[in-house]
């Protein structure tokens, strides 16, 4: 089993959700869907987690404040312990990406905003407009890259993951290659040389998440199993 390549675990809960798990060492990255009417109430955890729409619509709830999340347009936060839930009151199936991860925030830093929006940037990597956006422990940027467009080979200072939301897109992480198609992911752990290459005639959509060095992880108090039983959105 690749570390940088992980294998999908699928659950289903009832009829109206379905878990796709990546396992990528002290953080869980997850490719939720959820079905028209599907409801959870509020609950809290130890993990810091954050999320974003792929596709349809979502109202989100983070401690009592509630905001429909558009595709691609802006995240929610819910740091940990801090009530959170969902409801699919929208007549289309919601996918929603989703990470957890334990994370021990220095005193100091400024406490993220519950939902946050995408702004224009270019992307200091491949140089091509994307969408970003920051908070206090994870970044998350949006790049399209164009048939023939490449992701120069790199070494990040921070774990980077990457979600394709549609056609092909040939990644090599350390020694390891393999082309990824809708809703495969790859891992890269800090400094460890990864790239791309768009080989196909149409446009790819990528979605980086970058861990922040800043953040200290501990998996002390929970087991990874504990962890890949429970989404973003379920308890």
């Amino acid at each position: 089993m690749s570390k940088f390549f992980p294998t999908p675990k699928i659950t289903k809960i009832g009829s109206d959700v379905e878990l796709i798990a990546y396992e990528c060492q002290d953080t869980l990255v997850q490719l939720v869907y959820l079905a028209p009417g599907a409801n959870f109430a509020l609950h809290e955890h130890l993990e810091s987690q954050m999320g974003m729409i792929i596709s349809g619509r979502l109202e989100m709830n983070v401690n009592g404040t509630k905001e429909i999340i558009e595709p691609l347009q802006q995240a929610y936060i819910a740091n940990a312990y801090v009530p959170h839930g969902s409801v699919n009151i929208f007549p289309e199936t919601a996918i929603v990406f989703d990470v957890k991860r334990i994370v021990n925030s220095l005193p100091s830093e400024k406490a993220d905003e519950v939902f946050l929006k995408a702004s224009p940037k270019k992307d200091e990597i491949t140089g091509l407009p994307c969408q970003s956006i920051v908070a206090s422990w994870f970044e998350i940027v949006i790049t399209e890259i164009p048939p023939g467009g490449i992701i120069p080979m790199q070494q990040s200072a921070s774990e980077q993951m990457g979600i394709i939301l549609n056609g092909q897109l040939m990644m090599s992480v350390e020694d390891e290659q393999q082309r990824l198609e809708y809703g495969s992911i790859y891992y890269a752990p800090v400094n460890v040389f990864c790239g791309g290459y768009n080989s196909s005639n149409e446009a790819v959509s990528l979605i980086k998440i970058l861990i922040q060095p800043s953040s200290r992880l501990s998996y002390k108090e929970v087991s990874l199993s504990e962890i890949t039983a429970r989404s973003l959105t379920a308890s």
